[in-house]
Order: structure tokens, then sequence, then C-alpha cells
């Protein structure tokens, strides 16, 4: 009788091992499944920012806004060089 005993409950401590390990690998692979779901989120969010930057960059919209804050297109006038005395040999 004696004998049996420890051979049934190493038995029952497995099954109970395994009971836990399969049960904390059900939430662990749901909890992976959220994870992934919120990483496509936020992947999806990152392409529109993107897009929203790429098109608020772009040459006409910064031109509409400058034209909006009233700011108008310089002009350049180039100014001839002029003539400097040249210092006397030595």
């Amino acid at each position: 009788m004696k004998k049996l005993i420890f051979p049934v409950l190493g038995l029952f401590l497995l099954v109970v091992g395994l009971f836990f390990l399969r049960n904390s690998l059900s939430d662990k692979g749901a909890e992976l499944q959220s994870l992934e779901q919120q990483k496509k989120a936020l992947e999806s969010q990152l392409r529109d920012l993107e897009n929203q930057i790429a098109q608020a960059s772009s040459l006409n919209v910064i031109r509409d806004e400058a034209t909006k804050m009233g700011m108008v297109a310089g002009q350049l006038y180039f100014l001839p060089p002029v003539p400097v005395a040249l210092a006397p040999g030595r």
C-alpha cells in the first residue's frame, strides 16, 4: 500500500501541474492575440499620421497657409559688387 502512494501522488501532482500550465497558456494566447490586434491598430494609425504629415508639408499647403497668415512672396534684388581699392603692393 505504501509503495502505491508515492507514484499516485506524483501522478496527481503532474496532472494538476498540467492543468495549471494549460490554463496559463490559454490566457497568454488570448493576451497575445489582443496585443497583435492593438499592434495592427497602432500601425494603421501611424500610416494615417505619416500621410497627414506628408500632405501638410507639401509646398501648396505651406503656400496657402502662409497666404492666410498675410505673408507674401519675397523679391530678391541682386546688387552689383562694389569695387574696392587694392592695397599697395609691398
